[in-house]
């Protein structure tokens, strides 16, 4: 039974890294922003949590972002995305020092997005500047939380945080609103068609990919705006193996005769995507995860909001 009340502890740093899985959608080339060098733009991005092992962490946080088009040709566009302050509605949260302390590394920080031809997400121009200031913000952290450890298990905490706050962990973690804002670019679809497609996810955690099946439908469209509609599974096998994986990270493996009873853990996506069709932006993004492990649920839901834009 202790292996089993560390699983379900583990449960919600599973969690934490399954929200940094980017929504990924192959599609053909439609949805395409037109912008031009110096255009301005600025974001909202709300996130919501609920979490029914853990509801003192439930609540609602509001960032806005700042973007400027610092470069624009036939090959793509580069930006500059910057986050404001994020301000959080649960007082708990709020005052959580860890969580500030995650928040402000990610304040004013320049992610210099590169988009390709269709404006679909390559790539950060900055990645190891970028990389550099979240590992110093993530050391900062842990060194707090290893602090609180008994001696004998530090090494194994470091080893699992060395494997879940990897490099590219922190850069999918710091680009994930960006993926989910150009998640739909290269979309051609008609009015009431459906696109189904099976794709394979890199693991948030490293190694393995996660397959998923993807579907993307043309809800309706005027003559400047259109709707969309998305759903994701991800694989069950896969997130199990995934959640094998990082208790095996700990050090303390759960024991064969306790796999049996570890219950099922399962993922899906839906999302609404509504595109401004002067611009090709989108003018509002909601997307919702929803993660269960037996009778536990969490739901993790972001709303990202065109709160001004190009003027055409």
């Amino acid at each position: 039974m202790a292996d089993w009340f560390r699983f379900r502890a583990l449960l919600s740093v599973i969690w934490v890294f399954l929200v940094g899985v980017g929504p990924t959608f192959a599609q053909e080339v439609a949805i395409t922003p037109r912008l031009r060098v110096g255009d301005e733009f600025r974001l909202e991005v709300t996130r919501v949590r609920t979490n029914s092992s853990r509801p003192q962490e439930d609540g609602k946080s509001t960032t806005p972002i700042d973007v400027r088009v610092v470069a624009a040709a036939a090959d793509g566009i580069t930006l500059d995305w910057t986050p404001g302050t994020t301000t959080f509605e649960n007082a708990q949260v709020a005052e959580n020092p860890l969580l500030v302390a995650a928040s402000n590394a990610v304040t004013g920080m320049v992610l210099r997005i590169m988009l390709d031809a269709d404006g679909r997400f390559t790539g950060l121009a900055n990645e190891a500047a970028v990389a550099s200031k979240l590992q110093a913000a993530v050391t900062v952290i842990t060194t707090a939380l290893e602090a609180k450890l008994p001696v004998d298990q530090r090494k194994g905490f470091q080893a699992f945080i060395g494997q879940v706050l990897s490099p590219s962990v922190l850069i999918n973690s710091a680009t994930r609103e960006v993926q989910m804002y150009f998640g739909l670019n290269g979309t051609a679809l008609s009015v009431g068609e459906t696109d189904e497609s099976r794709i394979e996810q890199p693991n948030p955690l490293g190694g393995g990919v996660i397959p998923s099946a993807v579907t993307v439908r043309a809800e309706s469209a005027s003559t400047d705006s259109a709707v969309l509609m998305t759903t994701t599974t991800y694989d069950r096998e896969s997130l199990r193996r995934l959640t094998l994986a990082l208790i095996e990270q700990t050090g303390r493996p759960v024991p064969p005769a306790e796999l049996t009873r570890l219950p099922p853990l399962e993922m899906s996506d839906d999302g609404r995507y509504v595109l401004d069709r002067t611009v090709g932006l989108m003018r509002e993004v909601i997307l919702n995860r929803r993660v269960t492990a037996g009778t536990n649920r969490r739901l993790d839901s972001w709303e990202i909001r065109l709160a001004w834009g190009p003027q055409r």
